[in-house]
């Protein structure tokens, strides 16, 4: 057994019991580099928001994905929504011809086997255990497609009833859009699919834009699900370019826009393993003038989630374990910082697998854990505050998310530690934070704090002293506002008032 099999069989007993328990918050406040605009979601919708007032704008009202994202400069805020289709027809339009496809050839599948059978199973449309389409409702395309599309040979089996089930069978498409910041009605819809799309981000050259799309091949009985990073071009017709399957949910753009770094399972099997194997990958997706590397994919006759695939260069940088909601971020000078799990040898039994955050050196070649002790003591056991670390703009220093909605600040390279949300204003139970803590330019941090908080002025609650507020804390000047002292109750990430 190679020394790479022994780290990981040592750790995986303790992976392994919170492999499956991790999450991410569904609230997000995201800042451009400057701090002067930022893109908020809350209960599903989406908002700008002033960086100097907290006014906020509305984008969209309802169904956001997870994970908005705004540009660097501020210019562009990209997001993923949910889409009810009221129509079959209409939707079919929207989606690639490869998902088209796919959608014809379930239908064919569900249609043999209903012939077979003589109807309905269970008063249900049989469908194939395992595929594309058999996870959550994606398999209501087919079955209005069959229904709506229904000869007289099905009809007579199903008979009014069961195709009147069908075509009432609801269906939902998912769309990444991006818009201007200033003028976000000015939207454009990039690639829309059949499948869950989540946590979009702009190239920082905004020529296209990354997102995760689901590519579970069946139902699952535990929390994690498989997700694919894919690219679209705002220049070209390439709307779900495949960079890599298998993918953690936190991967990030090199700074020039020509590469993504991010982390992937080796195991084909996911959801049926307590230890999976991953690898922190640096791909090449993009040419020197910004164009993706992509190819068109041949589309089998059993369809295609993905219109293109990359054909750019990609690199395994490190080994590791794989846990979905690893998170990887470039810092300065081309280095790649990635949360992982860590485990010395030799190791007792009794010897916990721990998360850290580790830098990747494109020089050295070289892995370094960067939390000192200091640091680590507060934040080793939270995995999914790890997870959430973000960079400062200028890639100085770090925001570590831990229990009770607080934070640490580490100046890397340093000893240093903050923790500006004493113990004792903590709130919630849960290590998943609210909202996490995000960089508003290189001095300013927002934050989401208790109703009990000092950073709230008795004078400034007023009617709402009960509820949570956003606050601005200024690192170098020591000074702090309440950003969201003007939004409406229930407004804020943590409302039990908001709908």
């Amino acid at each position: 057994m190679n020394n790479h099999w022994i780290t990981y069989a040592l750790a995986a007993s303790c992976v392994a019991v919170i492999f499956f328990g991790g999450c991410i918050p569904e609230d997000s406040l995201q800042w451009s580099d400057d701090g002067s605009v930022g893109v908020l979601a809350v209960g599903g919708a989406l908002y700008s928001v002033d960086g100097q007032t907290g006014d906020l704008t509305e984008i969209t009202p309802r169904s956001v994905q997870l994970l908005p994202d705004i540009s660097k400069d501020g210019k562009w805020i990209a997001y993923a929504q949910q889409i009810e289709s009221n129509s079959l027809s209409e939707g079919l339009k929207l989606l690639p011809a490869g998902q088209v496809k796919m959608i014809t050839y379930y239908a064919g599948q569900v249609r043999n086997e209903v012939l077979e059978t003589g109807g309905l199973k269970d008063d249900e449309f049989p469908f194939p255990d395992v595929g594309p389409l058999t996870p959550h409702d994606y398999r209501n395309w087919a079955i209005r497609y069959l229904c709506e599309n229904a000869d007289s040979e099905l009809a007579k089996v199903l008979g009014n009833e069961g195709i009147e089930k069908g075509k009432n069978k609801p269906i939902n498409y998912f769309q990444v859009v991006v818009a201007p910041a200033k003028n976000p009605s000015g939207k454009r819809i990039v690639t829309a699919s059949v499948f869950s799309i989540l946590a979009p981000q702009l190239s920082p050259d905004a020529k296209s834009v990354a997102y995760l799309m689901h590519t579970q091949q069946g139902q699952v009985s535990n929390a994690y699900e498989e997700f694919a990073l894919c690219v679209a071009s705002l220049e070209a017709d390439i709307r779900a370019m495949l960079v890599d399957s298998r993918v953690a949910f936190g991967y990030d753009w090199r700074d020039d826009g020509k590469a993504i770094a991010y982390l992937s399972a080796d195991s084909e099997n996911l959801p049926n393993e307590d230890l999976i194997l991953g690898t922190l990958k640096k791909k090449v997706v993009a040419d020197s003038d910004g164009g993706l590397l992509a190819e068109p994919v041949q589309v089998p006759d059993s369809g295609s989630a993905c219109t293109h695939r990359c054909t750019g260069k990609d690199v395994q940088l490190v080994g590791t374990l794989f846990y979905p909601w690893l998170k990887v971020e470039y810092g300065l000078d081309g280095r790649i910082f990635f949360s992982s799990f860590a485990l010395p040898l030799p190791a007792s039994k009794r010897d916990e697998a721990t998360c850290s955050l580790f830098c990747y050196d494109p020089l050295t070649a070289t892995v370094t854990d960067v939390l000192p002790r200091n640091v680590s003591v507060h934040t080793s056991d939270q995995v999914i505050g790890v997870s959430l670390f973000s960079l400062s703009p200028n890639g100085r220093e770090v925001l570590l998310p831990i229990k009770n909605n607080r934070f640490v600040v580490h100046a890397l390279g340093t000893d240093s530690v903050e923790l500006p949300i004493p113990q004792e204003e903590g709130f919630g139970d849960d290590e998943l934070p609210e909202m996490s803590p995000c960089w508003k330019g290189n001095n300013e941090i927002s934050f989401l704090v208790a109703e009990n908080s000092h950073f709230v002025p008795k004078a400034e609650q007023g009617a709402a002293a009960s509820r949570k507020e956003i606050i601005v804390l200024n690192k170098t000047a020591g000074t702090s506002r309440v950003l969201s002292k003007s939004w409406p109750d229930g407004m804020e990430p943590g409302s039990k008032d908001r709908q």
